[in-house]
């Protein structure tokens, strides 16, 4: 069977689910001025997923985040839109409870994301043969 990737753990307490869009804080004190859950827009959807994926300990730069994010989708980019996205997106990080230095910027050449507090998460795909098999589907 075929491991896929459903999502990712920052730290301890916020599951990001990928097929839904989502940052969900599991763990969250009611008292607190934290949300529950927040949803990523396609654009900070897509900037949030290619910094996690290029997290390796080293300066991811702007012009390959500009030109995967935007370029490659039909958008326009720019540094000052990039800016403004990642803004957007570290709030919306900080109300589920990531902290503010989980991704940073690095002057002028891009940003850093703390890859050590990521866990993935992942499922194992099932061939239709095994459901099949397992779970006479040819009836339904």
């Amino acid at each position: 069977m075929e491991k896929i990737i459903f999502g990712y753990y920052i730290g301890t307490d916020v599951h990001f689910d990928l097929n839904k869009k989502t940052l969900v804080n599991v763990n969250i004190n009611p008292r607190s001025h934290q949300r529950m859950q927040v949803m990523l827009r396609d654009t900070m959807f897509r900037l949030f997923v290619f910094l996690i994926e290029h997290a390796n300990g080293s300066i991811i730069h702007n012009s390959e985040i500009l030109l995967n994010v935007w370029d490659k989708h039909g958008l326009s980019s720019s540094n000052q839109r990039l800016w403004q996205v990642m803004q957007a997106l570290k709030f919306k990080l900080n109300l589920v409870g990531v902290p503010d230095d989980f991704i940073m910027r690095v002057e002028s050449k891009g940003y850093y994301v703390k890859e050590h507090i990521l866990t993935v998460l992942y499922s194992e795909k099932m061939s239709s043969q095994f459901l099949e098999k397992n779970h006479d589907l040819r009836h339904f």
